[in-house]
């Protein structure tokens, strides 16, 4: 089977499925900033704002949108978008981060009951600002837990452990936490290791960025490298996989072809400006499918 109709298939087979996603919506807000040299009177860089701010839907909100043209409903269950928000000041020049400021501000939740069974896929983003702590699941759904500047070491995938899950996604940096030791995971024997230690899930998934992606079931390790497509911004690139690789196990597949494409696809725009769409990701397939 070509990798073109693998991807056919994949759309035909979940296009009826009814989604459920559970996780924290964050408003990731981007403000274009020039240099203009060092404060004389501290050790402080001074910029010029240049342009208003663009507001994206990212996190959980923008898995949603990812998914949305690809299945008959999606359910978002998350915080108010105004809670979570992100704001990097980003040069004009040459497109580089000089600052991130982050606002929490979520409000106190009873805990907010998911019950699967209503959905034939459910996806847990659990970006470790609060929100999922207030989740009560009853197994059989897909897990992505971030690591980020917020949260660091405290978040890892292991505090979801009495949960059976179906899939778990993570990437190099939050696996070599879960095994408190830093490594690349393109050793099999370290990919076993992550797998025995308090994962307790069907299929693993971990993204190694240039270095593509792998999974395992238990059974057998497959890999996949990336492509190498002009990468505008990365940020996000993760959820989408994860977002992908949800679906791929919940159609009882291990294939890396499908999210690793998607992913690369979210790589061409900036964060979340975009969403994934069945007609670019088959016009993404054909351009780079050699």
């Amino acid at each position: 089977m070509s990798q073109l109709t693998e991807l056919r298939n994949f759309i035909e087979k979940i296009k009826n499925f009814k989604v459920a996603i559970v996780g924290e919506t964050i408003i990731d807000e981007f403000i274009s900033v020039s240099y203009e040299g060092q404060s004389m009177k501290s050790i402080c860089p001074a910029f010029k704002v240049v342009s208003e701010s663009n507001l994206q839907i990212g996190g959980a909100g923008a898995i949603a949108r990812h998914l949305e043209d690809f299945v008959s409903t999606v359910d978002l269950i998350s915080n108010s978008p105004e809670e979570i928000r992100k704001t990097r000041y980003i040069d004009i020049n040459d497109g580089k981060k000089h600052v991130e400021v982050n606002s929490f501000n979520l409000i106190e939740r009873n805990i907010i009951e998911v019950d699967v069974n209503q959905y034939d896929v459910v996806l847990v983003a659990d970006f470790g600002h609060g929100f999922c702590d207030s989740i009560q699941i009853n197994g059989g759904f897909h897990l992505m837990a971030q690591t980020n500047s917020n949260n660091f070491g405290f978040n890892r995938i292991s505090k979801w452990k009495n949960i059976d899950k179906k899939s778990i996604c993570i990437d190099s940096r939050e696996a070599s936490l879960q095994i408190n030791r830093k490594t690349n995971f393109l050793n099999d024997e370290d990919f076993f290791e992550l797998y025995n230690y308090e994962i307790n899930c069907e299929k693993l998934f971990v993204t190694l960025g240039s270095d593509g992606a792998m999974s395992y079931d238990g059974i057998k390790i497959l890999k996949h490298p990336s492509f190498k497509t002009p990468i505008i911004d990365t940020i996000g690139a993760g959820d989408t996989f994860f977002a992908f690789s949800s679906l791929i196990s919940q159609i009882d597949s291990n294939s890396l072809f499908i999210p690793s494409l998607a992913a690369s696809l979210s790589t061409t725009w900036l964060c979340n400006e975009k969403c994934v769409t069945k007609q670019t990701l088959l016009d993404h397939a054909v351009k780079y499918l050699h």
